[in-house]
């Protein structure tokens, strides 16, 4: 019983041993769950983006099936007149930063939805391709021209 008094008594807590094992271990973690967090964030950037196009085509597309002709070409970032009440957030800057625009005979185009500006990832571009067209974005009806990404409606 004499060797038990000589004994520390032992204090509860943590060592620092255990305290860097667990810190390593969140920075494992973290470092897997970061990238993957990143690759869904960008799809569902590139998903929105995707639907913005679609959205923007099928309304100046029902524009030319009332009317028989395209809209007059307009600037980026706005909204061509006959158009008004039509396209939700197309004067409004993107998430990116770029701007929407209308394409009537410019751009390569009879008539195109371009985002304009070149703020936006081309991987995520590249992405919308994928959903919109043939995932190259040098062919097809979507493509990337020197200042714009333009879906083609023509």
């Amino acid at each position: 019983m004499e060797g038990a008094r000589f004994q520390k008594p032992r204090r509860g807590g943590f060592t620092l041993v255990e305290i860097m094992i667990v810190v390593i271990i969140i920075g494992l973690l973290a470092s897997l769950a970061i990238p993957a967090f990143l690759r869904v964030r960008a799809s569902s950037y590139a998903s929105r983006i995707a639907n913005d196009y679609r959205l923007y085509r099928d309304a100046f597309e029902i524009y030319y099936v009332e009317n028989g002709v395209w809209p007059a070409d307009n600037n980026h970032g706005h909204i061509p007149p006959e158009m008004e009440g039509r396209l939700p957030g197309f004067d409004q800057e993107s998430p990116s930063g770029d701007f929407w625009d209308w394409d009537r005979n410019a751009a390569g185009a009879v008539a195109g939805v371009s985002l304009y500006g070149e703020k936006t990832d081309e991987a995520v571009m590249v992405r919308v391709d994928e959903i919109l067209d043939d995932g190259d974005l040098s062919t097809g009806k979507f493509y990337h021209g020197p200042t714009r990404y333009t879906f083609e409606l023509d």
